[in-house]
């Protein structure tokens, strides 16, 4: 039964949308080693609300231009070819569930503010390891997609797992696994796969809650470290005074060997000082959020 269960479910992960058409050019674009920044100009100038789009985030704090960005060359020139190219994936996949039931408008609204705060943090990480924050942050922003493609394949099945306490993370997919014979990280895999997603956002995807499987698995373990102080973030209590370190521990136990391998320095004050930055990037960045959903 779980193998036909998960057949019947992958069927419905399939027949979701394809992105749109422009999305489809800018993948094309970025990866073609002779591409320029003008042949990634023409392929979103069609698309005036991803153009418009891309003009607001350029013009948000969160990249702190100088100057009014006011064209989608200018865009380019200033942001980059890769930052840009992301910015237009995270929007794709923002739009391609923003349809999705009203009725459960909370949870949906809990979900991708959990995701955003995963994303700001990522950026800072990556930042830390010298990894590319834009990819980074994407990369946190979509790294439950595959929550989302449950819930509309299996809404009724599935709300009762979307609803956990983000707390609660390590329940996540023994549950889905019990639920359904198949967890998030595969069904999101799957389908950023169809999508057509470079390599190193499916690879951060599919193995968020297990990097130690990955052949990449820096990225996976800047994700799943960002997952859970985003899930920590609003819980801190500095009455209580309860070590960050072994509030980590208890989200992602049995981590600390791959952060060894992975040459990852996470200590008390680092923790301490990642917080501290994500924090007031939730405050400063908050503009972001609301371009993503709009």
């Amino acid at each position: 039964m779980p193998i036909q269960q998960n057949a019947e479910i992958f069927r419905q992960v399939d027949s979701l949308p394809s992105l749109p058409a422009t999305v489809s050019k800018v993948l094309a674009v970025t990866a073609d080693p002779e591409s320029s920044a003008e042949d990634l100009v023409q392929a979103i100038l069609p698309d005036q609300a991803m153009c418009a789009t891309i003009l607001k985030l350029a013009n948000s704090a969160f990249f702190g231009m100088p100057r009014e960005v006011a064209t989608l060359d200018k865009a380019v020139t200033v942001l980059g070819f890769n930052e840009v190219h992301n910015l237009v994936l995270g929007k794709a996949v923002f739009n391609s569930f923003k349809n999705i039931s009203d009725s459960n408008r909370k949870a949906i609204d809990i979900f991708w503010y959990h995701s955003f705060t995963c994303g700001l943090c990522a950026k800072i990480l990556a930042e830390e390891f010298r990894c590319s924050p834009s990819e980074l942050f994407i990369a946190g922003l979509i790294h439950d997609i595959g929550k989302l493609a449950l819930f509309t394949a299996r809404p009724e099945e599935y709300l009762k797992i979307l609803e956990l306490p983000e707390t609660a993370p390590i329940l996540c997919k023994p549950l889905e696994i019990e639920t359904l014979g198949i967890d998030h990280e595969q069904v999101g895999y799957r389908l950023l796969t169809r999508w057509l997603f470079p390599e190193s956002l499916l690879n951060t995807v599919g193995f968020h809650h297990r990097p130690q499987e990955c052949n990449t698995p820096l990225y996976a373990l800047i994700i799943q470290l960002s997952d859970a102080l985003s899930i920590l973030c609003p819980l801190q209590d500095p009455a209580k005074k309860v070590p960050l370190l072994q509030q980590l521990l208890r989200l992602v136990p049995d981590s600390q060997d791959l952060w060894t391998k992975q040459n990852v320095d996470v200590n008390e004050e680092q923790l301490q000082h990642w917080m501290k930055a994500l924090t007031a990037s939730v405050v400063k960045d908050s503009a972001i959020f609301e371009i993503f959903k709009s």
